[in-house]
């Protein structure tokens, strides 16, 4: 049975910016799926009570699947396929709760640049914990100014002059964005999944991590390739925004890891 690459999108990007490592994985066959998030795209916007469970039964529907409840914790129920979950930057840790649901479904994981504020902080990684602390409350502070907040957003993430480099409909897009961050950043903030559990029993995983990105991103992709027994891949050049700036890098990951995929299933049969 063939994968289907599931790649779930970061904050303030949407679907869209996995355009480029959609279009490369289609022309070679993939199976490709890239949903929107709650508040993304033609996705429903997120309730004011917003939490991850809830954005992992949205996900879970998308993929044909039933979510089920139990102690706040979502499963999935029904006959659906099986799938390499591609993620970058907070989809890394929405994907995460979404393999606990999907569970054996889930065959492969290649996780981009990954932020899971929890990890850090139960992990005593402070001055990453401390970056993303800075980072919401500066955002916060500014969230009153939709456009004000979103330009110190992109700026952090994408570095300075990243804001001045977009085009009006990119700055209008993620302005508009602005209440579903608010709401994104307060969820991941308080998350308390543990590492343990995140990673417990994971498919094989790897890692890209840029080699220019920001301290968060790197102290997770550290903590995850340890607890999920992860091959790391550093990105020469790279920032954060590793799907927009060197998609091929991705590209590359996720083929290495589908052919891999199917000499496993190979030498099975």
């Amino acid at each position: 049975m063939r994968d289907t690459i599931v790649l779930l999108h970061g904050g303030a990007t949407g679907s869209a910016s996995w355009n480029p490592v959609a279009r490369a994985l289609i022309s070679s066959g993939a199976s490709v799926f890239a949903p929107d998030m709650l508040g993304y795209g033609a996705s429903p916007a997120p309730t004011s009570s917003y939490a991850i469970a809830e954005e992992v039964a949205h996900l879970t529907r998308l993929l044909g699947l039933q979510p089920r409840s139990c102690n706040g914790t979502i499963y999935a129920v029904g006959f659906g396929g099986t799938f390499h979950l591609v993620t970058h930057s907070l989809g890394s840790l929405i994907g995460l709760h979404l393999r606990r649901a999907l569970g054996a479904r889930v065959t492969r994981m290649t996780l981009v640049d990954p932020v899971v504020v929890s990890a850090l902080r139960e992990c005593g990684e402070d001055d990453a914990y401390a970056e993303m602390e800075e980072q919401y409350q500066r955002f916060m502070s500014l969230s009153a100014d939709h456009e004000a907040a979103a330009h110190f957003f992109v700026d952090h993430w994408s570095g300075a002059g990243g804001w001045a480099s977009m085009g009006s409909r990119a700055r209008a897009m993620v302005t508009s964005l602005v209440p579903t961050l608010q709401l994104e950043m307060t969820a991941t903030r308080g998350d308390t999944a543990t590492l343990g559990w995140l990673a417990e029993s994971p498919p094989p995983t790897t890692i890209l991590v840029g080699e220019r990105t920001l301290l968060a991103p790197r102290a997770a992709a550290r903590l995850l390739g340890t607890a999920l027994g992860a091959t790391t891949i550093v990105v020469l050049g790279a920032a954060h925004m590793i799907p927009l700036t060197h998609p091929q890098a991705v590209v590359d990951a996720v083929r290495c890891d589908a052919a891999a995929r199917g000499q496993q299933q190979g030498a099975h049969a």
